[in-house]
């Protein structure tokens, strides 16, 4: 009777196991290549997104106006091509306009190093992009560099292209903004980029 006791106990140890493992997802192969180019492609598309609705703004209603679109539009958009892609896609820095952009402990680390490299003293030393690869997730992280005067009326400097308008408008919607006082060719942020395996 103990016999068949333990065998019923181990069945049902087995059977739950089997269960168990038939639930749960295996875990996706990830290449690092691999996840770099989507990383960098979904980078692309969001920039693309995100700087063509800025100059319309800014024709539209000038920096001012580009603030306040920004501060209404800028996340809906991130949201809505991270649905499209299966991803959560944020920029994030270590001088935030938006408490939203806030960066997490990882991002934090990841984008030190990028300013580690950028302030280094080998100029031909580039900032890359990068993956991190976790066993549930993969991240990506794109450096984001002031490429244009354009970019300076709403994070430069007085002197150095700050439009007042938008000034006026930054202080109004972001009492705490750390985000001016760049020039041309500073790293300003990063992309970051993630989604399930």
């Amino acid at each position: 009777m103990s016999y068949l006791r333990g065998m019923v106990g181990k069945l049902g140890s087995l059977t739950l196991l089997v269960l168990v493992t038939a639930c749960t997802a295996p875990t996706v192969p990830v290449k690092e290549a691999d996840a770099l180019t989507k990383g960098r492609s979904i980078a692309e598309a969001a920039f693309q997104a995100l700087s063509g609705q800025l100059r319309k703004a800014m024709t539209d209603g000038g920096p001012s106006h580009a603030v306040d679109h920004c501060s209404r539009a800028a996340g809906a958009l991130m949201d809505s091509l991270g649905s499209v892609h299966h991803v959560q896609i944020r920029r994030t820095t270590d001088r935030i306009r938006a408490a939203y952009d806030r960066p997490d402990a990882e991002e934090t680390r990841v984008f030190q190093e990028m300013l580690d490299t950028w302030r280094g003293t080998d100029p031909e030393q580039v900032v890359e992009h990068q993956v991190v690869i976790r066993p549930d997730s993969v991240a990506y992280y794109r450096p984001i560099f002031i490429q244009s005067p354009t970019c300076l009326k709403c994070h430069g400097t007085p002197e150095n292209g700050l439009d007042s308008t938008a000034l006026v408008r930054i202080r109004e919607r972001y009492p705490n903004d750390a985000a001016t006082g760049y020039a041309l060719g500073d790293l300003r942020g990063m992309w970051s980029i993630r989604w399930a395996r």
